[in-house]
């Protein structure tokens, strides 16, 4: 760990603003357009009188991510530690029970319904995963080389919850996870060529299992592989490019017609096009890109390894999301059901990424950490990790 952040006090303070600032800015650009994509379903359900409810349920979801925004600021890099394993077992724990008790739609078990609203477990485990992965690197620093420190206990670590989310089915989600547990283990000191060495064969024996047991990936691969194929994708295209600069006005847009499946939720970039143009987009990834640059400049200046380590995981699950579904939309990559952070309309999603930024900045303020303290740690948590996790 180097001796003196790269990021002054000021720097980060102000860095901390900015963050803070695109995510309330997302937010209120998420809201906004949420309740324009979801509107015309709710007139043809509710009529005139309920055509105000999807935004009033959105408003609950941004209201109660924001009061877990504020509460998970408060956490420091103490409190994290302590809290990783927990955390851990708690998202294993669902996962399983999702399997046998969750709610299955489309082919798929991945939601727990609870009341009208729903909770996805993916969610929460990919931040535990990262918290746990994290907490493990920090605690063999001196071993973070070694394949079996340093490779194939985290790596197990997080191929259990990614297992779990397969098993849904859930490709893309649990690729997803188990390449940020990867970016935190490389980041914690692990060797290059053993990450690659684990993440490609399981990434090919993953697909192919997908592509013989799941008909949805076998169609969503095609669908990548001849454009026009799939019509969600196409819908998609079509709306960002009707926009043109400017967009059609707010509310003005066709795809919420019935058109474009999952406006209001994966889709809902092509809705920002179509309706506010080049210019809405542009804000929206100008956004992204300030909320990631700012990021990077927090993590130049945390003061002790696992800030570090669990602070990247938790900023780049937000821009390696964005750019996923942003490439979704404009059809560089396979369709795959990750919502627009910040933006799109999941709870779970939006909670959990408020909660990571809250993390993030928690880490970010917290003061530098006893070097004694950190070492305590590492030496309860290998000794926990060598008797078992």
């Amino acid at each position: 760990m180097r001796e003196l952040p790269y990021t002054t006090p000021e720097q980060m303070t102000s860095s901390m603003r900015v963050v803070t600032g695109c995510m309330l800015a997302l937010l209120g650009i998420g809201s906004v357009m949420a309740y324009s994509s979801a509107m015309v379903d709710a007139l043809r359900e509710s009529g005139p009188g309920g055509v105000l409810h999807p935004l009033a349920l959105h408003l609950l979801k941004v209201a109660f991510a924001m009061l877990a925004f504020l509460v998970a600021l408060r956490a420091g890099p103490r409190r994290l530690f302590a809290l990783a394993r927990p955390a851990w077992i708690a998202a294993v724990t669902l996962l399983v029970l999702l399997l046998v008790v969750g709610a299955r739609r489309n082919g798929a078990v991945r939601w727990f319904g609870v009341g009208g609203t729903s909770f996805q477990p993916s969610e929460f485990a990919r931040v535990a995963t990262i918290l746990m992965i994290g907490a493990w690197m920090v605690a063999v620093r001196e071993r973070a080389a070694d394949v079996k420190y340093g490779l194939a206990v985290p790596f197990g670590l997080a191929l259990v919850p990614a297992m779990l989310v397969f098993c849904e089915p859930d490709y893309g989600s649990s690729v997803y996870l188990l390449f940020m547990a990867v970016l935190v283990m490389w980041v914690g000191g692990a060797r290059s060529k053993h990450l690659l060495a684990a993440f490609v064969p399981t990434l090919v024996a993953a697909s192919l299992v997908g592509w013989f047991a799941f008909p949805h990936f076998r169609q969503r691969i095609e669908g990548f592989r001849n454009p026009g194929t799939d019509y969600q994708v196409t819908q998609g295209l079509t709306a960002l490019g009707s926009g043109g600069v400017f967009g059609a006005g707010l509310g003005n847009g066709m795809g919420k017609w019935g058109l474009l499946p999952e406006a209001q939720n994966d889709f809902l970039f092509a809705v920002v096009g179509e309706e506010l143009g080049l210019v809405g987009t542009g804000l929206v990834v100008l956004l992204y890109a300030l909320f990631l640059w700012h990021g990077v400049r927090l993590l130049l200046g945390m003061r002790s390894r696992f800030a570090l380590v669990v602070g990247t995981g938790l900023l780049m699950q937000v821009a390696v999301q964005a750019v996923l579904n942003i490439a979704v939309v404009t059809a560089v990559a396979p369709n795959k059901g990750l919502p627009l952070p910040f933006v799109s309309a999941g709870g779970t999603s939006l909670l959990m990424l408020c909660i990571s930024t809250g993390l993030l900045l928690g880490l970010a303020r917290a003061p530098e950490e006893d070097p004694q303290l950190e070492a305590r740690w590492a030496t309860s948590l290998a000794r926990r990790g060598e008797s078992g996790v």
